[in-house]
């Protein structure tokens, strides 16, 4: 085992053994961002919290550190989110349920649709996999054409079996400056930094009506992968979060989102937005919603008891009605980036975090104004959810 892709292979194999049938993949996700929220910056914890850190969520490790908020050297332009910001895909990846199958994550990175699919019958249909809605111009057509010619769901496709479905080139550039970071493990079985390789794989694809092309991977096993492209379904439709925002600042771009609806009283909802002088966050699998940029907005509806340990770092900041809390360094069970910080509240029974990994570009009064001009609904609600830019 060299790096992340190969333990969440490990971990998928050995998903059966987890409780509530969401999988260790998505386990050890939300455990470490459980580990993220309530670490506090004590010896006691580094040990256990390195493994879980390094494997799957931003370099924490690299940026411990007390730094305070940086003054902008200006305001923060503003413009209406719908000018300034790039629109998520008209087009989102489903599955018919009739298999068992059904979307665990849903979701987009760039003009590319995204779902990670598990299925409730994983000794029939296998354990699932990953889908995305492509343009045309994001495909390697010679790869693809050079693979089997076959029939999923009466039309034309190909079934591929070397395609590059994750480069290497899609995890560097500044716009991955804090994107989970690879493990490589030595002969001695200790884990380091590692870097990202090409990572190749079978897949089955065709190109959908909507004149986006379909990729279908995650397994190994061609019978499982097949039945999967059976149940792809596209849906034309925006993506959805249980909150609408008024304001997004013109030097910011939506880079990638997605949600868990799966069971509606834990949903959780991920936007995040890049540098606009930056490329565009590219990624072909959700991977447990993990990513950030310049900013990054989440909001939940299961109650980890946040709000009451971030109560007991002192009085609030009341903005629009809010009581919010803002960390540049670690408290509150919270840790922020080393030249970011989180803005935290509760919202309509919705925990919402709001991150900056950058200061100067996302100041404090630029999180505020965010935040003052969001319309929250019921995040537990997802069938009322409603498009995230106005």
């Amino acid at each position: 085992m060299t790096d992340i892709r190969e333990l969440e292979a490990a971990l998928v194999r050995h998903e059966h053994l987890a409780p509530d049938g969401e999988g260790l993949v998505e386990a050890a996700y939300a455990g470490a961002r459980r580990v993220r929220r309530r670490r506090l910056a004590v010896t006691g914890l580094g040990v256990a919290a390195v493994v879980a850190l390094g494997a799957v969520t931003p370099q924490v490790l690299d940026h411990l550190g007390d730094d305070g908020v940086r003054r902008a050297a200006g305001p923060a332009a503003s413009k209406a989110p719908g000018v300034s910001v790039t629109s998520p895909p008209a087009v989102v990846v489903d599955v018919d349920r009739t298999e068992g199958f059904f979307p665990l994550e849903q979701g987009f990175s760039g003009t590319t649709s995204l779902a990670s699919v598990r299925s409730n019958d994983q000794s029939r249909t296998g354990w699932g996999g990953n889908v995305g809605a492509y343009a045309p111009a994001d495909v390697d057509m010679t790869a693809i054409e050079a693979g089997e010619a076959i029939t999923v769901q009466g039309h034309p496709a190909r079934y591929a079996e070397n395609y590059l479905i994750d480069p290497a080139a899609y995890h560097e550039g500044p716009q991955n400056s804090w994107a989970p970071k690879p493990v490589r493990f030595d002969a001695d079985g200790k884990p380091g930094r590692g870097t990202w390789q090409d990572r190749r794989a079978p897949v089955v694809a065709w190109r959908d009506s909507s004149g986006s092309w379909v990729v279908v991977s995650g397994t190994d096993r061609r019978t499982d992968l097949l039945r999967l492209a059976e149940a792809v379904r596209l849906r034309s439709t925006d993506a959805r979060t249980p909150y609408r925002l008024g304001f997004v600042p013109d030097t910011l771009r939506l880079d990638f989102g997605g949600s868990n609806t799966h069971i509606p009283a834990q949903s959780n909802s991920v936007l995040v937005f890049g540098a606009a002088a930056h490329p565009v966050l590219k990624r072909s699998e959700l991977g447990g919603m993990t990513e950030y940029g310049a900013l990054r907005i989440q909001v939940s509806a299961s109650d980890s008891g946040r709000t009451d340990i971030v109560a007991r770092t002192g009085p609030p900041t009341v903005i629009a009605g809010h009581d919010t809390w803002y960390f540049t360094s670690p408290g509150g069970g919270l840790l922020p980036p080393q030249q970011g910080a989180i803005l935290v509240t509760k919202v309509n029974g919705c925990e919402v975090q709001i991150t900056t990994t950058d200061n100067n570009l996302v100041p404090r009064d630029t999180l505020h104004r965010i935040l003052a001009s969001a319309t929250f609904g019921n995040c537990a609600a997802p069938e009322t959810w409603t498009p995230p830019l106005s």
